[in-house]
């Protein structure tokens, strides 16, 4: 499972909407392998937070509280599916604004440590990860975890077949 293509949608952040969204796959017989939703508003705010506390804003008070306003209707949805081409394909044809990328997968084994051993190996090799989202229930062997990196290729040499 190393290399995966991994679909985000804007979302609306209104009661229903994932429910649209899935009945789309459902529809095309499309399974959802993983899945992260983030609350847009939450990520903008923290980031004009760090800006604020930093002093380095780069556009003017005014744009920053409109993104933040206009951020506060929308989730940003990231999905791993059996079928990222049709899953891709249906979703736009609904009318959904997709955008496919690169990411990593890994099935880690389930025990204390291990994502700080991938991540320290990643770190230790130059790459950055930008984010990471995973599970694994207290009683499985193994745990599925998704990795923006900032080096795909590299890290697919550093756990070729996908696991740690």
């Amino acid at each position: 499972m190393p290399i995966k293509k991994q679909l985000e949608v804007m979302l609306a952040d209104a009661p229903g909407e994932l429910a649209k969204l899935t009945e789309v796959l459902k529809q095309e017989h499309i399974n959802i392998q993983a899945m992260s939703i983030q609350d847009a508003n939450e990520y903008l705010l923290a980031l004009y937070d760090v800006r604020s506390q930093t002093g380095r804003r780069v556009a003017p008070r005014d744009y920053y509280e409109a993104i933040l306003k206009e951020s506060a209707k929308y989730s940003m949805i990231r999905l791993i599916t059996d079928n990222p081409d049709k899953a891709l394909e249906s979703l736009k044809m609904a009318g959904y604004k997709v955008k496919a990328e690169d990411v990593v997968g890994l099935v880690l084994d389930n025990v204390p440590g291990i994502l700080n051993r991938v991540s320290k190996t990643f770190g230790d090799n130059g790459i950055n990860i930008s984010y990471t989202y995973g599970s694994g229930f207290s009683d499985s062997e193994c745990a599925l975890f998704i990795f923006k990196v900032s080096d795909t290729e590299k890290a697919l040499e550093l756990f070729p077949g996908g696991t740690a």
